[in-house]
Protein backbone atom coordinates (compact mmCIF):
# COMPACT_ATOMS: atom_id res chain seq x y z
CA UNK A 1 0.00 0.00 0.00
CA UNK A 2 1.10 3.29 -0.56
CA UNK A 3 1.98 5.97 1.75
CA UNK A 4 -0.77 8.30 0.57
CA UNK A 5 -4.38 8.23 0.47
CA UNK A 6 -4.77 9.26 -2.84
CA UNK A 7 -3.55 6.54 -4.86
CA UNK A 8 -3.75 2.70 -4.57
CA UNK A 9 -1.68 0.31 -7.42
CA UNK A 10 -2.65 -3.62 -7.29
CA UNK A 11 -0.72 -6.36 -9.70
CA UNK A 12 -1.49 -9.52 -11.05
CA UNK A 13 0.18 -11.94 -13.19
CA UNK A 14 -1.13 -14.87 -14.54
CA UNK A 15 -1.08 -17.65 -17.20
CA UNK A 16 -3.68 -16.94 -19.58
CA UNK A 17 -6.10 -19.55 -19.43
CA UNK A 18 -9.97 -19.44 -18.99
CA UNK A 19 -9.08 -21.71 -15.82
CA UNK A 20 -7.45 -18.43 -14.34
CA UNK A 21 -11.19 -16.54 -14.85
CA UNK A 22 -12.07 -17.11 -10.91
CA UNK A 23 -9.16 -15.70 -9.65
CA UNK A 24 -9.27 -12.96 -12.16
CA UNK A 25 -12.87 -11.98 -11.04
CA UNK A 26 -11.90 -11.72 -7.44
CA UNK A 27 -9.49 -9.72 -8.44
CA UNK A 28 -10.86 -6.65 -10.58
CA UNK A 29 -14.29 -7.39 -7.94
CA UNK A 30 -12.39 -5.92 -5.15
CA UNK A 31 -10.48 -3.59 -7.11
CA UNK A 32 -13.86 -1.54 -8.28
CA UNK A 33 -15.07 -2.30 -4.59
CA UNK A 34 -11.66 -0.39 -3.44
CA UNK A 35 -12.65 2.19 -5.90
CA UNK A 36 -15.71 2.93 -4.22
CA UNK A 37 -17.85 2.73 -7.65
CA UNK A 38 -21.74 3.74 -7.41
CA UNK A 39 -23.37 0.14 -7.18
CA UNK A 40 -25.27 0.26 -10.13
CA UNK A 41 -21.96 0.42 -12.08
CA UNK A 42 -20.10 -2.09 -10.70
CA UNK A 43 -21.52 -5.52 -12.05
CA UNK A 44 -20.96 -3.34 -15.33
CA UNK A 45 -17.96 -2.92 -15.01
CA UNK A 46 -16.70 -6.48 -13.65
CA UNK A 47 -18.06 -8.30 -16.55
CA UNK A 48 -16.88 -5.99 -18.96
CA UNK A 49 -13.54 -6.07 -17.51
CA UNK A 50 -13.68 -10.25 -17.40
CA UNK A 51 -14.88 -9.60 -20.69
CA UNK A 52 -12.45 -7.58 -22.31
CA UNK A 53 -9.63 -10.56 -20.68
CA UNK A 54 -11.68 -13.62 -22.45
CA UNK A 55 -11.64 -11.77 -25.99
CA UNK A 56 -7.75 -11.19 -25.49
CA UNK A 57 -7.42 -14.99 -24.53
CA UNK A 58 -9.47 -15.74 -26.94
CA UNK A 59 -7.88 -14.09 -29.66
CA UNK A 60 -4.65 -15.53 -28.43
CA UNK A 61 -5.41 -18.94 -28.30
CA UNK A 62 -6.17 -18.55 -32.48
CA UNK A 63 -2.21 -17.81 -32.86
CA UNK A 64 -0.49 -19.06 -30.09
CA UNK A 65 0.54 -22.76 -29.00
CA UNK A 66 1.10 -22.00 -25.06
CA UNK A 67 -0.82 -20.18 -22.95
CA UNK A 68 0.46 -16.82 -23.01
CA UNK A 69 1.36 -15.01 -19.84
CA UNK A 70 -0.64 -12.02 -18.83
CA UNK A 71 -0.07 -9.04 -16.37
CA UNK A 72 -3.19 -6.86 -14.94
CA UNK A 73 -2.76 -4.02 -13.21
CA UNK A 74 -5.17 -1.45 -11.29
CA UNK A 75 -4.86 1.93 -10.69
CA UNK A 76 -7.03 4.01 -8.22
CA UNK A 77 -6.70 7.65 -7.97
CA UNK A 78 -8.29 10.45 -7.62
CA UNK A 79 -10.43 10.68 -10.74
CA UNK A 80 -10.70 7.16 -12.48
CA UNK A 81 -10.14 3.81 -11.58
CA UNK A 82 -7.86 2.09 -14.77
CA UNK A 83 -6.83 -1.62 -15.51
CA UNK A 84 -4.39 -2.35 -17.99
CA UNK A 85 -3.87 -5.60 -18.95
CA UNK A 86 -0.16 -6.89 -20.91
CA UNK A 87 -0.18 -10.04 -23.23
CA UNK A 88 3.10 -10.68 -24.42
CA UNK A 89 1.88 -12.64 -27.24
CA UNK A 90 0.69 -11.84 -31.27
CA UNK A 91 0.14 -7.96 -31.32
CA UNK A 92 -3.51 -6.98 -30.44
CA UNK A 93 -5.74 -4.00 -31.50
CA UNK A 94 -9.27 -2.86 -31.20
CA UNK A 95 -10.70 -5.47 -33.93
CA UNK A 96 -9.80 -8.39 -31.20
CA UNK A 97 -12.38 -6.84 -28.62
CA UNK A 98 -15.06 -6.54 -31.26
CA UNK A 99 -15.69 -10.41 -31.71
CA UNK A 100 -18.71 -12.17 -30.90
CA UNK A 101 -19.15 -16.03 -30.11
CA UNK A 102 -18.07 -17.98 -27.06
CA UNK A 103 -15.65 -15.66 -25.58
CA UNK A 104 -17.92 -13.02 -25.21
CA UNK A 105 -21.35 -14.69 -25.34
CA UNK A 106 -23.20 -11.65 -23.87
CA UNK A 107 -22.21 -9.55 -26.53
CA UNK A 108 -20.78 -7.11 -23.85
CA UNK A 109 -18.53 -4.96 -25.56
CA UNK A 110 -15.85 -3.16 -22.88
CA UNK A 111 -15.67 0.21 -24.97
CA UNK A 112 -19.98 0.74 -24.25
CA UNK A 113 -19.16 0.47 -20.19
CA UNK A 114 -15.90 1.87 -19.60
CA UNK A 115 -15.05 5.67 -20.47
CA UNK A 116 -12.46 5.41 -22.33
CA UNK A 117 -10.30 2.03 -24.13
CA UNK A 118 -6.93 2.52 -26.20
CA UNK A 119 -4.32 0.18 -26.78
CA UNK A 120 -0.65 1.14 -26.33
CA UNK A 121 1.97 -1.66 -28.40
CA UNK A 122 5.03 -2.03 -26.82
CA UNK A 123 7.28 -3.95 -29.20
CA UNK A 124 9.18 -6.72 -27.51
CA UNK A 125 7.30 -6.27 -24.48
CA UNK A 126 3.88 -6.99 -26.11
CA UNK A 127 0.45 -5.19 -26.01
CA UNK A 128 -1.15 -3.42 -23.13
CA UNK A 129 -5.11 -2.64 -22.78
CA UNK A 130 -5.92 0.17 -20.75
CA UNK A 131 -9.98 0.63 -19.64
CA UNK A 132 -10.23 3.95 -18.23
CA UNK A 133 -13.53 4.40 -15.61
CA UNK A 134 -14.39 7.62 -13.82
CA UNK A 135 -15.03 7.42 -9.89
CA UNK A 136 -17.60 9.79 -8.24
CA UNK A 137 -15.29 11.38 -5.83
CA UNK A 138 -11.53 11.86 -5.31
CA UNK A 139 -10.86 9.80 -2.13
CA UNK A 140 -10.23 6.10 -1.59
CA UNK A 141 -12.57 5.88 1.60
CA UNK A 142 -10.14 2.25 2.43
CA UNK A 143 -6.97 4.27 2.17
CA UNK A 144 -8.15 6.20 4.72
CA UNK A 145 -9.64 4.40 7.16
CA UNK A 146 -6.34 2.42 7.04
CA UNK A 147 -4.02 5.89 6.86
CA UNK A 148 -6.19 7.09 10.04
CA UNK A 149 -5.86 3.67 11.76
CA UNK A 150 -2.00 3.60 10.63
CA UNK A 151 -1.55 6.81 11.94
CA UNK A 152 -2.92 6.79 15.29
CA UNK A 153 -1.60 3.46 15.73
CA UNK A 154 2.07 5.08 15.50
CA UNK A 155 1.49 8.51 17.15
CA UNK A 156 -0.17 6.26 19.93
CA UNK A 157 3.54 4.11 20.19
CA UNK A 158 6.06 7.15 19.76
CA UNK A 159 4.39 8.79 22.50
CA UNK A 160 4.76 5.95 24.75
CA UNK A 161 8.60 5.35 23.95
CA UNK A 162 9.18 7.95 26.58
CA UNK A 163 7.26 6.64 29.22
CA UNK A 164 8.54 3.84 31.32
CA UNK A 165 6.38 0.60 31.53
CA UNK A 166 6.13 -2.57 34.44
CA UNK A 167 8.64 -3.97 31.45
CA UNK A 168 10.91 -1.33 30.82
CA UNK A 169 13.61 -2.67 33.39
CA UNK A 170 13.50 -6.39 31.76
CA UNK A 171 15.27 -4.68 28.68
CA UNK A 172 18.98 -4.42 28.89
CA UNK A 173 21.08 -1.43 26.97
CA UNK A 174 24.11 -2.20 25.94
CA UNK A 175 27.20 -1.00 23.67
CA UNK A 176 27.61 -2.18 20.08
CA UNK A 177 29.43 -5.53 19.70
CA UNK A 178 30.72 -6.74 16.09
CA UNK A 179 28.66 -9.19 14.48
CA UNK A 180 25.26 -6.56 15.54
CA UNK A 181 25.67 -5.29 12.64
CA UNK A 182 22.90 -7.66 10.55
CA UNK A 183 20.43 -6.56 13.13
CA UNK A 184 21.30 -2.73 13.46
CA UNK A 185 20.12 -3.40 9.47
CA UNK A 186 17.08 -5.51 10.01
CA UNK A 187 15.55 -2.67 12.55
CA UNK A 188 16.46 0.22 10.06
CA UNK A 189 14.87 -1.57 7.51
CA UNK A 190 11.66 -2.59 9.64
CA UNK A 191 11.34 1.36 10.51
CA UNK A 192 11.90 2.92 7.32
CA UNK A 193 11.83 0.33 4.70
CA UNK A 194 14.46 1.20 2.15
CA UNK A 195 14.04 5.04 2.06
CA UNK A 196 16.45 5.98 4.93
CA UNK A 197 18.61 8.41 3.21
CA UNK A 198 21.75 7.14 4.96
CA UNK A 199 22.97 3.86 2.97
CA UNK A 200 25.50 2.81 5.40
CA UNK A 201 22.73 1.45 7.42
CA UNK A 202 21.76 -1.13 5.41
CA UNK A 203 25.14 -3.18 5.05
CA UNK A 204 26.34 -4.59 7.83
CA UNK A 205 30.03 -4.66 7.18
CA UNK A 206 29.74 -1.21 7.18
CA UNK A 207 28.05 -0.58 10.50
CA UNK A 208 31.09 -2.86 12.06
CA UNK A 209 33.35 -0.80 10.77
CA UNK A 210 32.19 2.46 11.19
CA UNK A 211 32.12 1.52 15.10
CA UNK A 212 35.73 0.28 14.68
CA UNK A 213 36.42 3.29 13.70
CA UNK A 214 34.80 5.50 16.09
CA UNK A 215 32.39 7.26 13.72
CA UNK A 216 29.64 6.02 15.21
CA UNK A 217 29.15 4.62 19.13
CA UNK A 218 26.05 2.07 18.60
CA UNK A 219 23.95 1.52 21.66
CA UNK A 220 21.98 -1.55 21.74
CA UNK A 221 18.95 -2.32 23.68
CA UNK A 222 17.75 -6.08 23.84
CA UNK A 223 15.49 -8.25 25.81
CA UNK A 224 16.89 -10.34 28.71
CA UNK A 225 17.49 -13.48 26.57
CA UNK A 226 19.53 -11.57 24.32
CA UNK A 227 16.59 -10.73 21.62
CA UNK A 228 17.49 -7.52 19.28
CA UNK A 229 15.25 -4.70 20.15
CA UNK A 230 16.85 -1.41 19.54
CA UNK A 231 19.56 0.88 17.75
CA UNK A 232 20.61 4.30 19.25
CA UNK A 233 23.58 6.02 18.22
CA UNK A 234 26.36 8.67 18.71
CA UNK A 235 27.47 9.77 15.52
CA UNK A 236 31.19 11.29 14.51
CA UNK A 237 32.09 11.34 10.94
CA UNK A 238 34.72 13.18 11.23
CA UNK A 239 35.65 11.99 14.98
CA UNK A 240 35.48 16.01 15.63
CA UNK A 241 34.66 17.59 19.30
CA UNK A 242 30.87 17.51 18.79
CA UNK A 243 28.44 14.14 18.07
CA UNK A 244 24.85 13.91 16.61
CA UNK A 245 22.24 11.58 18.81
CA UNK A 246 20.05 9.40 16.12
CA UNK A 247 19.52 6.42 14.11
CA UNK A 248 17.10 5.68 17.13
CA UNK A 249 14.54 2.59 15.92
CA UNK A 250 13.05 0.37 18.38
CA UNK A 251 11.30 -2.77 17.26
CA UNK A 252 7.33 -1.96 16.98
CA UNK A 253 6.96 -5.09 18.62
CA UNK A 254 8.35 -3.65 21.72
CA UNK A 255 7.23 -0.10 21.89
CA UNK A 256 5.51 1.22 24.35
CA UNK A 257 8.29 0.79 27.38
CA UNK A 258 10.00 4.41 27.47
CA UNK A 259 13.03 2.13 25.98
CA UNK A 260 14.63 5.67 24.36
CA UNK A 261 15.29 7.29 27.49
CA UNK A 262 17.92 4.97 28.69
CA UNK A 263 19.18 4.47 25.74
CA UNK A 264 19.74 8.77 25.13
CA UNK A 265 21.45 8.10 28.32
CA UNK A 266 23.65 5.46 27.01
CA UNK A 267 24.74 8.14 24.20
CA UNK A 268 25.09 11.05 26.52
CA UNK A 269 27.93 8.97 28.82
CA UNK A 270 29.23 7.94 25.92
CA UNK A 271 29.70 11.45 24.80
CA UNK A 272 31.22 12.72 28.02
CA UNK A 273 33.70 9.99 28.22
CA UNK A 274 34.94 10.39 24.71
CA UNK A 275 35.41 14.21 26.12
CA UNK A 276 32.82 15.74 23.29
CA UNK A 277 31.26 19.10 24.35
CA UNK A 278 27.87 18.67 23.53
CA UNK A 279 25.41 16.43 21.34
CA UNK A 280 23.13 17.64 18.79
CA UNK A 281 20.24 16.16 17.20
CA UNK A 282 17.61 16.71 14.16
CA UNK A 283 13.95 15.50 15.01
CA UNK A 284 11.92 15.29 12.33
CA UNK A 285 9.82 18.78 11.90
CA UNK A 286 6.75 15.70 10.28
CA UNK A 287 5.20 15.30 14.01
CA UNK A 288 5.94 16.12 17.51
CA UNK A 289 7.11 12.58 19.12
CA UNK A 290 11.00 13.00 18.71
CA UNK A 291 10.84 17.20 19.22
CA UNK A 292 9.20 16.28 22.74
CA UNK A 293 11.46 13.72 23.54
CA UNK A 294 14.52 16.18 23.00
CA UNK A 295 12.79 19.00 25.45
CA UNK A 296 12.52 16.14 27.82
CA UNK A 297 16.05 15.54 27.54
CA UNK A 298 16.93 19.28 28.71
CA UNK A 299 17.67 19.90 24.60
CA UNK A 300 17.22 23.63 23.57
CA UNK A 301 16.10 23.81 19.70
CA UNK A 302 18.60 26.09 17.56
CA UNK A 303 17.51 25.97 14.24
CA UNK A 304 14.93 24.56 11.70
CA UNK A 305 16.51 23.29 8.78
CA UNK A 306 13.67 23.06 5.42
CA UNK A 307 14.11 20.42 3.26
CA UNK A 308 16.81 18.43 5.07
CA UNK A 309 15.22 15.09 3.81
CA UNK A 310 13.84 13.84 0.39
CA UNK A 311 10.46 13.67 0.06
CA UNK A 312 10.07 10.00 0.01
CA UNK A 313 11.97 8.77 3.40
CA UNK A 314 9.22 7.83 5.51
CA UNK A 315 8.42 5.68 8.86
CA UNK A 316 6.69 2.52 7.86
CA UNK A 317 3.55 2.51 9.24
CA UNK A 318 2.54 6.15 8.46
CA UNK A 319 4.27 8.20 10.94
CA UNK A 320 3.61 11.68 9.99
CA UNK A 321 1.45 14.47 9.75
CA UNK A 322 -2.49 14.13 8.20
CA UNK A 323 -3.16 13.25 4.86
CA UNK A 324 -4.73 17.00 4.16
CA UNK A 325 -1.88 18.88 5.46
CA UNK A 326 1.06 16.57 4.37
CA UNK A 327 2.24 16.99 0.79
CA UNK A 328 3.62 13.40 -0.48
CA UNK A 329 5.63 15.55 -3.38
CA UNK A 330 8.34 17.41 -1.01
CA UNK A 331 10.67 17.45 1.17
CA UNK A 332 10.51 16.89 5.01
CA UNK A 333 12.60 18.98 7.47
CA UNK A 334 14.22 19.00 10.82
CA UNK A 335 14.57 20.87 13.96
CA UNK A 336 17.99 21.24 14.86
CA UNK A 337 18.22 20.36 19.24
CA UNK A 338 21.39 21.45 21.20
CA UNK A 339 22.84 19.43 24.57
CA UNK A 340 25.76 21.05 25.94
CA UNK A 341 27.99 18.09 27.76
CA UNK A 342 29.75 20.74 30.32
CA UNK A 343 29.46 24.55 30.88
CA UNK A 344 30.02 26.67 27.55
CA UNK A 345 32.32 29.51 27.70
CA UNK A 346 31.00 33.43 26.97
CA UNK A 347 30.56 34.92 23.37
CA UNK A 348 30.00 37.53 21.27
CA UNK A 349 27.66 36.73 18.41
CA UNK A 350 27.54 38.83 15.52
CA UNK A 351 24.34 38.97 13.79
CA UNK A 352 22.22 40.99 11.59
CA UNK A 353 19.32 43.36 14.01
CA UNK A 354 16.51 41.55 12.77
CA UNK A 355 17.55 38.57 14.27
CA UNK A 356 18.98 39.49 17.42
CA UNK A 357 15.94 39.33 19.40
CA UNK A 358 15.79 35.55 18.77
CA UNK A 359 19.50 34.83 18.55
CA UNK A 360 20.00 36.13 22.41
CA UNK A 361 16.98 34.03 23.76
CA UNK A 362 18.34 31.08 22.01
CA UNK A 363 21.51 31.50 24.00
CA UNK A 364 19.59 32.45 26.93
CA UNK A 365 17.64 28.91 26.73
CA UNK A 366 21.02 27.39 26.25
CA UNK A 367 22.50 28.89 29.05
CA UNK A 368 25.12 30.51 27.41
CA UNK A 369 26.15 33.75 28.02
CA UNK A 370 26.25 35.74 25.28
CA UNK A 371 26.40 39.69 24.00
CA UNK A 372 24.83 40.06 20.77
CA UNK A 373 26.42 42.59 18.35
CA UNK A 374 24.62 43.84 15.17
CA UNK A 375 27.42 45.23 13.50
CA UNK A 376 31.32 44.69 12.91
CA UNK A 377 34.12 45.10 10.33
CA UNK A 378 35.35 42.43 8.08
CA UNK A 379 39.10 41.67 8.41
CA UNK A 380 40.80 43.50 6.05
CA UNK A 381 42.95 40.81 4.80
CA UNK A 382 40.62 38.18 5.82
CA UNK A 383 41.78 34.80 3.72
CA UNK A 384 37.53 33.98 2.95
CA UNK A 385 38.19 30.56 3.00
CA UNK A 386 35.28 28.25 2.40
CA UNK A 387 35.11 24.79 2.61
CA UNK A 388 32.31 23.00 0.08
CA UNK A 389 30.45 19.54 1.08
CA UNK A 390 27.62 17.91 -1.03
CA UNK A 391 25.74 14.91 0.20
CA UNK A 392 24.27 13.19 -2.61
CA UNK A 393 22.16 10.68 -1.34
CA UNK A 394 20.22 13.75 0.01
CA UNK A 395 20.87 16.61 -1.99
CA UNK A 396 21.82 18.82 0.22
CA UNK A 397 24.98 20.90 0.20
CA UNK A 398 26.83 22.89 2.79
CA UNK A 399 29.09 25.66 2.79
CA UNK A 400 31.41 26.66 5.50
CA UNK A 401 33.43 29.77 5.88
CA UNK A 402 36.41 29.74 8.51
CA UNK A 403 37.03 33.65 7.98
CA UNK A 404 35.32 36.09 6.89
CA UNK A 405 37.19 38.51 4.34
CA UNK A 406 36.33 41.14 1.50
CA UNK A 407 36.32 38.33 -0.86
CA UNK A 408 34.05 35.99 0.95
CA UNK A 409 30.67 36.92 -0.47
CA UNK A 410 31.65 36.43 -3.87
CA UNK A 411 33.02 32.99 -2.72
CA UNK A 412 29.65 31.76 -1.61
CA UNK A 413 27.84 32.94 -4.11
CA UNK A 414 29.90 30.97 -6.62
CA UNK A 415 29.87 28.15 -4.43
CA UNK A 416 25.94 28.66 -4.47
CA UNK A 417 25.57 28.44 -8.07
CA UNK A 418 27.87 25.61 -8.67
CA UNK A 419 26.05 23.34 -5.93
CA UNK A 420 22.29 24.89 -7.41
CA UNK A 421 23.63 24.17 -11.40
CA UNK A 422 25.82 21.66 -11.66
CA UNK A 423 24.58 19.18 -8.64
CA UNK A 424 21.21 19.69 -8.71
CA UNK A 425 21.42 20.33 -4.93
CA UNK A 426 17.66 20.59 -3.03
CA UNK A 427 19.08 22.80 -0.21
CA UNK A 428 22.42 24.31 0.79
CA UNK A 429 23.37 25.41 3.93
CA UNK A 430 25.93 28.18 4.64
CA UNK A 431 27.57 28.18 7.94
CA UNK A 432 29.07 31.65 9.11
CA UNK A 433 31.53 32.03 12.01
CA UNK A 434 28.85 34.19 14.34
CA UNK A 435 31.76 35.28 16.83
CA UNK A 436 33.32 36.62 13.52
CA UNK A 437 32.87 40.55 13.20
CA UNK A 438 32.20 40.22 9.81
CA UNK A 439 29.13 37.76 9.88
CA UNK A 440 26.81 40.04 10.43
CA UNK A 441 27.24 42.36 7.33
CA UNK A 442 28.09 38.93 5.13
CA UNK A 443 24.74 37.21 6.64
CA UNK A 444 22.32 40.45 5.93
CA UNK A 445 24.41 40.29 1.94
CA UNK A 446 22.59 36.59 1.62
CA UNK A 447 19.41 37.47 2.97
CA UNK A 448 19.16 40.20 0.52
CA UNK A 449 20.41 37.63 -2.18
CA UNK A 450 17.33 35.10 -0.80
CA UNK A 451 19.01 32.92 1.92
CA UNK A 452 16.97 32.23 4.91
CA UNK A 453 17.61 31.91 8.50
CA UNK A 454 18.20 28.24 9.68
CA UNK A 455 19.62 28.93 13.19
CA UNK A 456 22.71 28.53 15.02
CA UNK A 457 24.59 25.23 14.63
CA UNK A 458 26.35 24.84 18.08
CA UNK A 459 29.85 24.33 18.14
CA UNK A 460 29.67 23.68 14.37
CA UNK A 461 32.99 25.07 13.59
CA UNK A 462 36.30 23.45 14.77
CA UNK A 463 38.65 25.78 15.77
CA UNK A 464 42.43 25.42 17.31
CA UNK A 465 40.56 25.43 21.09
CA UNK A 466 38.01 23.58 20.04
CA UNK A 467 34.79 24.46 18.11
CA UNK A 468 32.91 27.34 18.04
CA UNK A 469 29.24 28.55 16.84
CA UNK A 470 28.09 29.34 13.70
CA UNK A 471 25.08 31.47 12.57
CA UNK A 472 23.08 29.10 9.49
CA UNK A 473 21.63 30.46 6.68
CA UNK A 474 19.69 28.41 4.33
CA UNK A 475 19.20 28.08 0.26
CA UNK A 476 16.01 26.54 -0.18
CA UNK A 477 16.48 25.32 -3.94
CA UNK A 478 13.52 22.35 -3.82
CA UNK A 479 9.89 22.08 -3.18
CA UNK A 480 9.42 21.85 0.61
CA UNK A 481 6.10 20.96 2.89
CA UNK A 482 6.22 23.55 4.69
CA UNK A 483 2.33 23.18 5.21
CA UNK A 484 3.00 19.90 7.55
CA UNK A 485 5.83 21.19 9.45
CA UNK A 486 4.67 20.50 13.37
CA UNK A 487 6.56 22.46 16.03
CA UNK A 488 6.84 21.72 19.90
CA UNK A 489 8.14 24.28 22.62
CA UNK A 490 8.04 28.18 22.28
CA UNK A 491 11.78 28.51 21.00
CA UNK A 492 10.91 25.98 17.81
CA UNK A 493 7.45 27.96 17.22
CA UNK A 494 9.65 31.39 17.18
CA UNK A 495 12.58 29.40 14.51
CA UNK A 496 9.21 28.35 12.55
CA UNK A 497 7.50 32.06 12.91
CA UNK A 498 10.93 33.55 11.51
CA UNK A 499 11.67 31.18 9.05
CA UNK A 500 8.87 30.22 7.61
CA UNK A 501 7.25 34.00 7.86
CA UNK A 502 4.23 32.98 10.10
CA UNK A 503 2.23 35.30 11.80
Amino acid sequence: MPSNTDRLELRLDLPGLPEMEPLLRDFASRAIDFADIENDRKTDLLEAMISAVNLVEHALQATERDAVSLRIIAIIDAAAIEFSLLERGTPLGNADLDSPGPANPAQIRPAKVFDRLWWVQKGPEGSELHLRAHRPHANISTLESAAQRLDHEAAEADHAQSEPSPKTDDYRIRDYRPGDGLEVARRIYESYGHSYPNPDLYYPDRIDAINSEGRIHSIICETASGEFVGHYALERPDLGPIGEAGQAVIDHAHRGHGLMKPMRTAVEDAGAKIGLLGIWSQPTARHPFSQRMNLGFGSTACGLCLGTTPAETTLRGGVGTSPAKEDAASRHSCFLYWHPLGPEPPITAFVPAALAGLIGRIYGARGREATIETSGTMAPRGNGVLHVRFDAARRVGRIEIEEIGPASIEAIRSGLAVMESAAHAAVIFVDLPIDDPGCAELAEHLLDDGCRLAGIGPRFRQTAEGAEDVLRLQRVLSPVDEAGIVVEGDLGHELASVILGRA
